[in-house]
């Protein structure tokens, strides 16, 4: 009886493990798709690179099966989202920004027609964001364009430098030549004299 009490009880921990761990599973499933975006948006900061990855995939079969309108309108805010996130594998700011202004082109607004207000501010201060981060990158893309060109028109004038002085050596090395020329051709002469 000792040797079946154990075994019954590993049975039942086995069960009990499976059947808890297929809950959890289903319960994340479930509230993924009640979340805000907001939240959704936070919950994306728990996700590993895997997960990310898989999270990306089901938004992106969501937006192909499903029908224009709430439900598809849901899952493109969430790619939005996923592009915006930068942990995300699609990070992107302009991919985001553009799928934005689709959203917000389409039909009167009506991909956002349906959400809270908490959620009109979180997508209007995500535009934001956006914008800002848009912004900051052709700043950062002028900038190094800029110094590009400095470095460029500096590499210029020492090479126009580097050309001027091989330039003075060379005429100062004619020179140089043409002197000693003389010089032989002078102490020639003396040793001609003297003979």
């Amino acid at each position: 009886m000792t040797n079946t009490l154990p075994h019954f009880i590993y049975k039942a921990l086995v069960v009990m493990t499976v059947i808890l761990s297929s809950g959890c599973q289903l319960t994340s499933n479930n509230i993924n798709s009640h979340l805000s975006y907001g939240e959704y948006y936070l919950s994306l900061q728990q996700l590993n690179q895997l997960q990310l990855t898989d999270e990306i995939e089901k938004q992106q079969v969501s937006i192909e099966q499903i029908p224009q309108g709430p439900a598809n309108y849901n899952a493109q805010i969430k790619l939005l989202l996923l592009y915006s996130h930068p942990k995300s594998p699609i990070y992107n700011s302009f991919h985001a920004k553009v799928l934005l202004n689709q959203l917000k082109a389409e039909q009167d607004n009506a991909a956002f027609a349906s959400i809270t207000p908490d959620e009109q501010a979180f997508i209007s201060l995500l535009h934001d964001q956006l914008n800002q981060r848009l912004l900051m990158r052709n700043r950062l893309i002028s900038q190094h364009k800029e110094q590009q060109e400095s470095l460029h028109k500096t590499a210029q004038m020492q090479q126009q430098h580097a050309i001027k002085i091989q330039q003075r050596l060379t005429e100062q090395v004619k020179l140089l030549e043409q002197t000693i020329k003389q010089l032989q051709d002078i102490e020639q002469a003396i040793d001609k004299r003297d003979q």
